[in-house]
């Protein structure tokens, strides 16, 4: 691959004025020089807007575009019809990357021709650290789909890399009725398109804690959302293995449990009485699943705990993430 391939970085932009000055300029400030930057902004009702519009006066390199609110879907959505770059990257409005990250990808598209990479590692409020930096290799699409059920790679679009080309031809978008779990589909539509992906590992990505965000905020909707995203990608499968499924069913455990942990978390289990219970009587039944599953045997014990008794695990996971956030 030539080294003079463009990069595109869309970045949806909602109400992150405390962000994104220091998430565009880690874009901005890339060692690969050939990029172009768009900024979709949302309809935010912070200085958002503002910010971005003086960073665009500052970069030929960043393109702005300012939409009422539709949710981040529709704002990526049409990022991707003004891209020019040979491939995509996405960013949230909240996080930043470090200076080698097109760079690291470049690597991985080049050396492997495949179409996507994916990062498994990033830095959150509880990874801190690089660690282990292991070569990055190609993984057939099956085994990804497995990992991203099973949370070896977070299933967002962030910490990917896709072919523009590939996209169009395949006529891959976001879907706009999705706005939570919208990018587990994305890359669900994608992956069944490739035999292979690039995989790595190395931690460039900085996902920053923002109270605020729709991921920090419990929403019962957004969790139903979510689940509702999971059942759409099970009609979309071409690619299926038995394994593919079994990852799945745990996936959507995994559902239960965060839904029973917000609704504690926020003081909820008054008004969400019956989600309350029926999460409880789903993480009880058919633990087959979590002995089968391709977990380590820790994440096995805590989901057997889980099904002996619900409540209290949950409330042990509130106390702990209330914990790391005072860090």
């Amino acid at each position: 691959m030539k080294k003079n391939v463009k990069f595109t970085y869309i970045v949806p932009v909602y109400n992150v004025e405390k962000y994104i000055q220091k998430c565009v300029m880690s874009i901005m400030e890339q060692n690969y020089k050939n990029i172009e930057i768009i900024l979709i902004d949302d309809g935010s009702t912070d200085k958002s807007g503002v910010i971005i519009d003086k960073l665009a006066s500052k970069d030929s390199r960043i393109n702005v575009i300012h939409k009422k609110n539709e949710g981040v879907s529709t704002a990526r959505n049409l990022g991707l019809t003004h891209a020019k770059g040979d491939f995509i990257l996405f960013i949230d409005g909240d996080d930043y990357i470090d200076k080698d990250y097109t760079d690291y990808f470049y690597e991985m598209l080049s050396d492997t021709a495949c179409s996507i990479a994916v990062n498994t590692k990033f830095y959150n409020i509880i990874e801190r650290t690089q660690g282990d930096i292991s070569n990055f290799e190609v993984r057939k699409a099956e085994e990804v789909i497995e990992m991203m059920y099973y949370g070896i790679l977070n299933e967002a679009v962030w910490n990917k890399a896709y072919s523009r080309k590939f996209l169009l031809k395949n006529e891959i978008s976001f879907d706009k009725n999705i706005w939570f779990g919208e990018g587990m589909l994305f890359n669900i539509k994608c992956f069944q398109y490739v035999d292979n992906i690039a995989v790595g590992s190395r931690r460039l990505y900085h996902q920053t804690w923002n109270p605020n965000s729709a991921m920090r905020n419990f929403n019962l909707e957004s969790n139903y959302c979510g689940i509702k995203s999971l059942y759409l990608q099970k009609q979309l499968w071409k690619k299926y293995t038995p394994d593919i499924e079994l990852a799945w069913k745990y996936h959507l455990r995994c559902f239960n449990r965060s839904i029973l942990v917000g609704i504690i978390k926020s003081d909820s289990t008054e008004k969400y009485k019956d989600e309350y219970k029926k999460c409880k009587k789903n993480l009880r039944k058919d633990l087959s699943i979590v002995l089968k599953a391709k977990i380590p045997i820790k994440r096995k014990i805590y989901y057997i705990c889980m099904a002996i008794a619900p409540a209290i695990i949950a409330k042990m996971d509130v106390k702990k993430e209330k914990k790391y956030a005072l860090k």
